[in-house]
C-alpha cells in the first residue's frame, strides 16, 4: 500500500512539473497566417534579407521581393501581404549604402508602422546566427526591431543561448525556429495560406 502511495505521489509530482514547464516550451501565442506577396528588408544592411528571399523562393512562397532600402512610402499601396525585417548588421553594408544603425532603425520602424497600417503580417527575424550578435549595432537592431513583429523568426544558432526564446516570451510573441537559413522557407510554409 505504501508503495502504491509513493508511486501515485511521484506520478502527481511529475504531472505538476510537466504543467509548470509547459509554458516555457509552448509558443506563447498563435502564429498568424502568412500570405504572399512578401517583401523582405534588412535593418543593418546584412545579407540576411537576401538569404530569406532565396529560401522563400525555394519553398515556392512567391511572389517575394527583397528591397534593403525600402521606405514607408514605397511600401504603401503595393499589395504586399507580409513584411519580413531581418536584424543583425554589417558595417561594410551600411557604409556602402550610405547609412548607419540609427538611420536603419528609424527607416525600419517607419516601414513596420506602414505595414501594420496596410494590414500586413510583420515578421521580425534574426537568421545569420551568432555572427550577427557580436557588437552594439547588432544588439541595437535586435532590441529595437524584434519586438515590433507579429511573430519572431530565428535560426537555431541565433537562439543557441535561449536569448530569442526569452525575448519572445517577454513580448508574448510566437517564435518560429528554423534549423538553418535553408530551412526558413520550409518552416514558414507551414503557416502560409493555401489558395483553394
Amino acid at each position: 500500500m505504501k508503495r502504491i502511495i509513493k508511486i501515485l505521489a511521484f506520478g502527481g509530482l511529475v504531472c505538476i512539473c510537466g504543467l509548470l514547464c509547459l509554458p516555457m516550451t509552448a509558443v506563447s501565442s498563435e502564429v498568424p497566417t502568412i500570405e504572399p506577396p512578401v517583401i523582405v528588408t534588412t535593418c543593418g544592411q546584412s545579407p540576411g534579407a537576401v538569404m530569406v528571399k532565396m529560401s522563400l523562393m525555394q519553398a515556392q512562397i512567391v511572389p517575394v521581393e527583397n528591397n534593403n532600402t525600402i521606405t514607408a512610402s514605397e511600401l504603401k499601396g503595393k499589395g504586399y501581404k507580409t513584411l519580413i525585417v531581418t536584424t543583425g548588421t554589417s558595417g561594410k553594408g551600411m557604409g556602402a549604402a550610405g547609412t548607419n544603425i540609427n538611420k536603419e532603425i528609424a527607416r525600419c520602424k517607419e516601414v513596420i508602422t506602414a505595414a501594420k497600417e496596410e494590414g500586413m503580417v510583420v515578421i521580425t527575424a534574426h537568421v545569420e546566427g551568432m555572427a550577427r550578435r557580436t557588437d552594439s549595432a547588432d544588439q541595437q537592431s535586435i532590441d529595437e526591431i524584434m519586438p515590433l513583429g507579429d511573430v519572431m523568426l530565428v535560426v537555431a544558432e541565433s537562439d543557441s543561448d535561449g536569448y530569442f526564446t526569452k525575448l519572445a516570451q517577454e513580448y508574448d510573441k510566437p517564435l518560429i525556429v528554423a534549423k538553418d537559413a535553408l530551412e526558413i522557407g520550409k518552416k514558414l510554409k507551414e503557416y502560409v495560406k493555401v489558395e483553394k
